[in-house]
């Protein structure tokens, strides 16, 4: 059962998109005053917003889902509202089933991201300075398919590279991913990174 989803939006065709998109999606009568695990979808051209960078939203996403989405989205606004804690940024009039992967990630306590975004996060974390190699636990090949993955290849790619299946490397990456205890990539390229 999805959680209340209340959005923060004065576009009423928006609203309209996600209303068809989910059951009970309603504006919020009152300023951040919703129930624990509820979920903010906040339109980024939604007037007088804070600034991401400012403390206040720490406090707003502390008990709360937010997804940020934009009609025009970019990777400059989407790593600021990574960064300030929001659990997605996304297209604001994105079709139907994508909306519905981004709230089943976000309440599986996920981070979702678009693609180019996602690799401009790894690009970034795979710049820092290298630490001992966290992933010990691994065998000598879930550790090739963690490398890979945290460079920002595809399944198919790094089927390719390694000469196996992308079955296989969906069962290494599974296994990456319950030894290291992370629950998607972006977690294990932080872990890969020395960072998580």
């Amino acid at each position: 059962m999805t959680p209340a989803i209340y959005f923060y939006t004065q576009d009423s065709g928006l609203l309209r998109h996600w209303q068809a998109s989910f059951d009970g999606v309603e504006l919020p009568q009152q300023e951040w005053a919703h129930a624990a695990g509820s979920i903010a979808v906040i339109d980024s051209q939604y007037p007088a917003l804070p600034a991401w960078n400012e403390p206040i939203w720490q406090q707003r996403m502390q008990h709360q889902f937010v997804i940020v989405v934009n009609t025009f989205p970019n990777d400059e606004e989407g790593y600021a509202v990574l960064l300030a804690g929001a659990a997605a940024y996304c297209h604001a009039a994105a079709p139907k089933e994508l909306l519905q992967q981004v709230i089943s990630a976000v309440i599986s306590g996920e981070i979702w991201a678009g693609r180019s975004l996602v690799l401009r996060l790894l690009n970034a974390v795979n710049r820092l300075p290298a630490k001992p190699d966290p992933l010990l636990v691994l065998s000598d090949r879930e550790r090739e398919v963690a490398h890979a993955a945290a460079r920002g290849q595809s399944n198919k790619e790094i089927a390719r590279a390694l000469n196996i299946t992308e079955r296989t490397v969906k069962a290494h990456l599974s296994a990456c991913f319950e030894k290291l205890k992370v629950n998607d990539r972006v977690q294990l390229t932080l872990k890969v990174n020395g960072i998580n």
